[in-house]
């Protein structure tokens, strides 16, 4: 559970398996994702020795200057993503993470950089994470990652709308 104001929110809590936040651009997707991982006001439960992994776009720029991939995997991933694409890296990180049983995996956004075809391949890595009791935490706007998931919209009737206008604009 996450205690913060996140859009008018108080109280945010995630499922089990995977968790999809989503809203609107500035409605604070990536700041509870954020607050989640580092925040030391959050109140976090039932999470005792949960091994968590953040990621984003800016923990896989390999140009940034903080070493947030350790070890021969860390160099495989930064020497892999400075001449690849966003999407190619998400897929390295998400295929060379070593992640733990019980664990806890928070996504900025994974869909992006990626055509159809790997946003589904990476919505079902991310089902079969569920199956094996990891919690998933995805901020993002694309409806793959909505079907079948807690979805916790942090501005109210997002989905429904963004859903008509989808079908409107077909």
């Amino acid at each position: 559970m996450h205690n913060g104001r996140i859009n008018g929110k108080k109280n945010i809590e995630f499922n089990p398996g995977l968790n999809v936040v989503v809203g609107p651009n500035g409605s604070g997707k990536s700041s509870l994702l954020k607050a989640v991982y580092h925040c030391p006001d959050c109140l976090r439960e039932n999470d005792g020795a949960m091994e968590c992994h953040y990621f984003n776009s800016e923990i896989m720029n390999p140009h940034r200057s903080e070493d947030n991939f350790k070890g021969p995997t860390g160099s495989i991933i930064k020497i892999r993503a400075m001449f690849s694409s966003h999407g190619e890296t998400m897929r390295d990180v998400l295929r060379f993470i070593p992640l733990k049983k019980n664990g806890c995996l928070l996504l900025d956004e994974p869909e992006s950089g990626h055509d159809l075809k790997w946003i589904i391949k990476i919505r079902k890595g991310l089902d079969a994470l569920a199956a094996a009791d990891f919690q998933i935490i995805v901020a993002t706007h694309h409806p793959i990652f909505w079907k079948n998931a807690n979805v916790i919209e942090l501005k109210r009737g997002y989905v429904e709308k963004s859903l008509n206008k989808f079908k409107k604009n077909l």
